[in-house]
């Protein structure tokens, strides 16, 4: 198996109705690794630059958003890992994705399927 990641990362805002820290307006620096895993026997499996391209054109609907007003479930790491692996699985569909979303830099959410 050969796997290949590249990451990047955006600003947002968002706020957790309910939630006894997050209930107010906040931001964050989110970081984003995309892997992308096959068995394809190749020398390139895909060019770094396009990958990167793709994670970019994902994240850019979310980039200095308030993800409450852009996002269609609760605004949540775990969700837009969800979202982010959906987006990137329909651009790049030959290839097993992980999704990894970085909330700061200590905490973080990962969706592969």
């Amino acid at each position: 198996m050969l796997k290949l990641c590249v990451t990047d990362s955006f600003e947002a805002a968002h706020y957790l109705p309910g939630h006894p820290k997050c209930s107010q307006l906040h931001g964050h620096t989110y970081k984003v690794e995309v892997m992308i895993e096959t068995d394809e026997e190749a020398d390139m499996v895909i060019d770094f630059g396009e990958l990167r391209v793709k994670l970019r054109e994902a994240l850019s609907e979310y980039d200095h958003k308030l993800l409450n007003e852009v996002m269609e479930r609760l605004p949540t790491t775990e969700n837009l890992a969800r979202i982010l692996h959906s987006k990137l699985n329909a651009a790049l569909p030959r290839y097993r994705l992980t999704v990894r979303v970085w909330e700061g830099e200590d905490k973080w959410a990962e969706y592969s399927k």
